[in-house]
């Protein structure tokens, strides 16, 4: 791997979030303190602190603006508020928290979408989500339906009792004018059209129209879990597919959880999603090159 273009020095004690936008990096501190990283010039600078910092959240460009939200807004609308980040003046305002309601069960259109132990704990907890018409903000929750967010509005509306097919973030490739992410089922890349008519009962999910199977993990020495997938659209119908793998030795310790040492690695592998040659209107994927990339301690997606 060529060096890296930046690198950003972890906290102690603290953490920090990172958040992509277009071709830039804003990277946050337990906190607030906001850094922006300017891809083009190279160059970091200050910028005004983020209003509400956040340990673990997700974050969506449209158009000039950066809105940021908690990955469990339901646990407390006050530690888990929306943000938005407006390019024009560089600064932090809060919009509308997702409605966070009481479900009931009883209510026709509450969602029993697999009410776990983890769904029960906080069915409004982000199950996946994405960016549709550039102006809408879609996010399905682990028990309580598919939510919009439209960002000329400025309101929240639940749009629908199904679900996203994906986990975690998809991505829209205008040139195969579909949406592409990892199935919620096994993790495999898939390709989905949210523009199709919406889902009704008792289906709760978007078809999927194309599953890949992914590669084989490379060769690892030792106990090497698979902790998360990401994808980044390239253009021409190009993408970039991370997967994030994690090792830990050591024995867990209630008291002295930091003596045990991780290792984490990202697999990066190019992709290529092509129309059938034949006229059929399917797809096909052609697999690139991929290179291992070896990181000690912690990984924060971007």
């Amino acid at each position: 791997m060529p060096p890296a273009a930046v690198s950003f020095d972890w906290p102690c004690p603290g953490w920090m979030s990172f958040m992509a936008i277009k071709n830039n990096v804003i990277a946050t501190d337990h906190e607030g303190r906001t850094l922006f990283y300017d891809g083009a010039l190279r160059a970091i600078r200050a910028m005004s602190p983020i209003t509400y910092p956040m340990p673990s959240s997700i974050s969506f460009t449209v158009g000039d603006e950066l809105y940021v939200l908690g990955r469990e807004p339901g646990r407390s609308r006050q530690l888990q508020p929306f943000q938005r980040l407006r390019l024009k003046d560089w600064r932090w305002s809060r919009s509308e928290p997702l409605p966070t309601v009481n479900i009931d069960c009883r209510d026709p259109t509450y969602f029993p979408y697999k009410l776990g132990v983890e769904e029960a704990y906080d069915p409004y907890a982000l199950a996946a989500h994405t960016v549709v018409d550039d102006s809408h903000i879609w996010v399905s929750t682990l028990g309580a339906g598919t939510y919009s967010f439209d960002t000329d509005g400025g309101r929240w509306s639940k749009i629908g009792c199904w679900a996203l097919p994906f986990r975690g973030r998809a991505e829209y490739v205008p040139e195969r004018g579909l949406w592409f992410g990892f199935s919620a089922q096994d993790e495999h890349l898939c390709a989905v059209d949210l523009q199709q008519e919406r889902p009704v009962l008792p289906s709760r999910v978007f078809p999927l129209l194309h599953v890949w199977e992914g590669q084989p993990p490379p060769p690892l020495e030792g106990q090497w879990t698979l902790t998360a997938s990401h994808l980044l659209p390239l253009g021409s119908g190009k993408l970039c597919v991370s997967k994030l793998f994690r090792r830990t030795e050591g024995q867990l310790s209630s008291e002295h959880t930091h003596h045990k040492k991780a290792d984490s690695l990202v697999v990066l592998a190019g992709v290529e999603i092509i129309k059938d040659p034949a006229g059929t209107g399917s797809l096909h994927i052609i697999r690139h090159k991929s290179v291992r990339y070896n990181v000690a301690g912690n990984v924060k997606p971007l």
